[in-house]
């Protein structure tokens, strides 16, 4: 391992093994081999059972010894981790146990060879202390010292004796972990500050800047809005704990709730029938971006560059910056950029608006009020009936009275076409580079979406007949 680092620390009671436990649940990623080495007794074991707790979120999850089994499976677990004892193992052929295959996360007691993560526990200086030194990649320490800075922020929080899970994540960049207390509950957000990638720059995305979801989720608990209350910030080390709404969303694991759907296109309704002022006042005040063709230019093109991996075609961002400057703006708000499934929270014992817990709104911008409609009634991630769909669109118009339908309809389609255009190049993006095959599911309802978008607005006749002579979009 040429960019092999080493941590060393000592953990000096079975309940500090037990929060580096948490450090190590926290750290672990799909395909990471980690090796536990040390003398019977040391604590292997002891190690490898927290570490599973923490990501059951269960202290009392049961872990048998693979002692015997030798391989005990864990696919349940986010990442799935597959836990090995190999002290019964003679020799070193262990082809036939099938570790290093697949996803899962492999914890490995007794290694027979070298693996990509050592951690190696010594007895100390006394019954319950012990010398640890963990080895291995860089990025697993990073990791690894990032969970622990996190429970060092969490004891200052007074939250230091609570449990951490982490918490699966959607294609955000953030990291997060559920925090149990004894009696109360948080999430914890993981968002080191950091100088925002080329995309995130142009794209004009709040990357790594704490401060912009802190001021967004202000402006809409002072709208009368559900956002997560601040618990505890530092953002210079880009940790915040707040508010936990559960893990109730407005669609199932399959299914939309439809009444759910509504209530969400409710809040919004409200939100825009009384927006609030910019700049958004915070420390610093913070603007939020623009949304117009140069931004738009930037979104589309992921759709060359990823989905058909060939150059852009002049002619196509031609038409999209037309199509986008035609749009009118004088109904402009707050859009929210991601108001969909993945980050509408159902509080079902709230009342009215308050019943819908907003989450991911840091990259928020000003654009055509349809945007966010659009975003929710052609949802990327799950399948909306056109029924429910017309019936989001005719509930927000129904709350909003002074807004025209027949351009309200035509941002709708314009805005629904651009953002399918950009999710398609995002979804081959998030598999071709980043190993996350789960999206490609999802293109042939994008690319329904941006058929039915292209098919109902004649202003999108020209890119219509783009899409239909230069991609397979037309064919769905």
């Amino acid at each position: 391992m040429t960019d092999a680092e080493t941590l060393t620390l000592t953990i000096a009671s079975e309940e500090e093994m037990a929060a580096f436990g948490m450090d190590l649940a926290g750290a672990l990623r799909p395909r990471d081999r980690v090796g536990l080495v040390g003398d019977l007794g040391a604590g292997k074991s002891t190690l490898a059972r927290a570490a599973l707790r923490a990501l059951a979120g269960d202290p009392s999850f049961e872990v048998p010894s693979p002692t015997f089994t030798i391989v005990q499976e864990y696919p349940e677990l986010s990442p799935a981790v597959r836990h090995v004892d190999l002290y019964r193992v003679e020799g070193g052929d262990t082809a036939e146990l099938g570790l290093g295959e697949g996803d899962a996360a492999e914890l490995i007691e007794w290694p027979k060879a070298p693996l990509p993560v050592t951690i190696a526990i010594a007895f100390g200086s006394d019954e319950d202390t012990r010398e640890m030194t963990v080895t291995g990649p860089a990025a697993f320490l990073t990791r690894l010292r990032r969970q622990r800075e996190a429970a060092r922020f969490l004891a200052r929080a007074g939250w230091g004796t609570a449990r951490r899970q982490p918490v699966k994540t959607d294609a955000s960049t953030r990291l997060y972990a559920r925090v149990k207390g004894s009696a109360t509950r948080a999430i914890l957000m993981d968002a080191p500050p950091h100088e925002p990638s080329d995309y995130a720059r142009r794209a004009r995305l709040a990357d790594g800047n704490m401060n912009a979801f802190l001021t967004v989720g202000d402006a809409l608990r002072r709208s009368g809005l559900a956002a997560p209350a601040t618990i505890a910030v530092d953002t210079e080390a880009g940790f915040l704990l707040m508010e936990d709404f559960g893990d109730d969303k407005v669609a199932t694991a399959s299914a939309i709730v439809p009444d759910r759907y509504i209530a969400a296109i409710e809040a919004l309704a409200a939100f825009h029938e009384a927006p609030p002022e910019m700049p958004l006042p915070g420390d610093p005040a913070f603007a939020p971006p623009l949304f117009d063709a140069d931004l738009a230019a930037i979104e589309v093109a992921l759709f060359p560059e990823w989905y058909q991996r060939a150059p852009q075609d002049p002619a196509f961002a031609a038409l999209w910056r037309d199509a986008i400057e035609a749009l009118p703006r004088d109904g402009d708000r707050l859009a929210l950029r991601d108001f969909h499934s993945p980050n509408l929270m159902w509080r079902g014992e709230e009342e009215g608006i308050s019943r819908i817990g907003f989450l991911d709104y840091q990259d928020a911008m000003i654009a055509p009020a349809a945007y966010d409609v659009v975003s929710l009634g052609q949802d990327a991630r799950i399948d909306v009936p056109d029924d429910v769909e017309a019936a989001i669109v005719d509930r927000y118009l129904a709350l909003r009275p002074k807004v025209d339908r027949t351009a309200f309809m035509r941002a709708y389609h314009v805005l629904g076409a651009e953002r399918a255009t950009r999710v398609l190049g995002v979804f081959r993006r998030l598999n071709d580079r980043d190993g996350k095959p789960q999206y490609l599911a999802h293109i042939p309802r994008v690319r329904r979406a941006l058929a039915k978008n292209l098919n109902a607005e004649p202003a999108l006749l020209p890119l219509r007949d783009w899409f239909a002579q230069n991609s397979d979009v037309m064919a769905t």
